[in-house]
């Protein structure tokens, strides 16, 4: 059975079908217009060059610019299609991955406002991460891939190969940015607000401070329009209610408290420690309408399925525990969870629920057939990681060991999941 073939029977709908054509193709072979479907498609590699002058260069290489957006171009080319030469801005991503340009840095790109005002086939911005914490290369697609499969409005992934100024830089996921372009996508409501969350930092009273730009939730988006934090003020007080059954009855009134608690049973089956279910309170946007109803979205996923970064033992496992007030991360003792969540897990009706989801999350992973899944894009992305290695042979094989890990991880969760709804009798 082809690739195809396989990708059509493993896809339950979100994934547009494709066919794998081979090699990457350069901007001159290309004689058609590139198309969005081009731009997230986990069967193909995107040929990604960005051209950037000598003083962005300089920029990016100097740690107190280099989150400081410069200018350039980039060209977007596979299979005969391409977007042309177009402006952009670009800045590097990141905290603890954070590398300057002539390392492996993560990238964020702002696309010129074209003819429409939306950029480039409806997009605003890419966000090109550069796996330099995810060694198996695969962990965002199969994360990304699961919350989507479970009705969570989450990425959608695709790769890239990427040139700065003609030299290869290897392997990126292209990873869609939860940005106004996708909330327009996700959501038939207006949204007046997209946050971020910072690290550690939680749900707690005073931390609706700060601008647009400073305080414990960044805004990403509405500020313009909407210049304070009134709806984060909100959804603070509910969360800190102190008595559980108005908390719980409060937070469906404040959140879309189903796919909430859907986000924190796939979190944890994922063991995506650095999310805010997890010790570090980390990598989620938070999206309110105009009536104040907020909406969790997941980000961050590259440390999930288990991968141990804290251990110099290869192919060992981290696991997060499923249900618990506090847990360790690789590099740290246990530390608290967030908050929302800890509260949910301590009260009966809504661990019922996230147990429920629990139950489902690991259904839908055999439904999908997510070990599988993963499987075809790491045979997709491999000859451009055996060129990027070819001198590291190690790292090669690394990715392959976690690679196996990580697919294997999947049916070690379900167990653990089916081990738990036996110990809360949950049927």
């Amino acid at each position: 059975m082809d690739k195809m073939a396989l990708f059509r029977r493993l896809t339950v709908g979100f994934l547009a079908p494709v066919v794998l054509l081979g090699l990457l193709s350069s901007p001159a072979q290309a004689a058609s217009a590139l198309k969005l479907s081009d731009i997230y498609n986990p069967l193909k590699v995107l040929r990604v060059d960005l051209t950037l002058p000598a003083d962005s260069v300089a920029s990016l290489n100097d740690e107190t610019t280099w989150r400081v957006y410069v200018p350039g171009t980039i060209t977007m080319s596979v299979d005969g299609r391409t977007s042309g030469a177009m402006e952009i801005n670009t800045r590097l991503k990141g905290s603890t991955s954070m590398y300057k340009l002539d390392e492996t840095p993560s990238f964020k790109i702002k696309f010129k406002k074209g003819p429409t005002g939306l950029g480039y086939l409806g997009l605003r911005r890419l966000t090109l991460n550069g796996l330099v914490q995810d060694n198996s290369k695969i962990h965002e697609f199969g994360a990304y891939n699961l919350f989507n499969a479970m009705g969570i409005p989450a990425s959608k992934t695709g790769w890239a190969r990427l040139y700065i100024n003609g030299v290869d830089r290897g392997l990126y996921v292209n990873v869609e940015q939860p940005d106004q372009a996708f909330m327009a996508k996700r959501f038939k409501d207006i949204t007046q607000h997209v946050y971020e969350g910072v690290a550690r930092k939680d749900l707690q009273f005073g931390n609706d401070n700060g601008d647009a730009t400073t305080g414990a939730f960044l805004v990403d988006y509405g500020w313009k329009v909407t210049p304070n934090k009134n709806d984060l003020t909100k959804l603070i007080n509910y969360a800190s209610d102190w008595e559980d059954k108005t908390w719980y009855q409060g937070l469906s009134t404040v959140t879309d408290r189903t796919l909430l608690i859907r986000a924190f049973a796939v979190e944890n089956f994922l063991g995506h420690w650095d999310s805010y279910s997890g010790p570090d309170i980390n990598n989620y946007y938070l999206r309110s309408n105009t009536r104040g109803k907020f909406t969790y979205i997941p980000w961050g996923v590259d440390q999930t399925f288990g991968e141990n970064r804290g251990t110099e033992v290869l192919g060992d496992t981290f696991n997060l525990p499923l249900i618990s007030d506090s847990a360790a991360q690789p590099w740290s003792r246990n530390m608290n969870r967030g908050k929302l969540y800890v509260q949910c897990i301590n009260y009966k009706p809504c661990r019922t629920q996230y147990l429920l989801e629990l139950k489902a999350v690991s259904a839908m992973a055999t439904k999908i057939k997510l070990g599988a899944q993963m499987r075809a894009v790491a045979a997709v992305i491999e000859p451009v990681l055996a060129v990027q290695y070819a001198k590291d042979q190690p790292t090669l094989t690394l990715a392959h060991k976690e690679q196996t890990r990580s697919i294997a991880y999947i049916a070690r969760r379900q167990a653990e999941v089916k081990a738990l709804l036996k110990q809360y009798k949950i049927k």
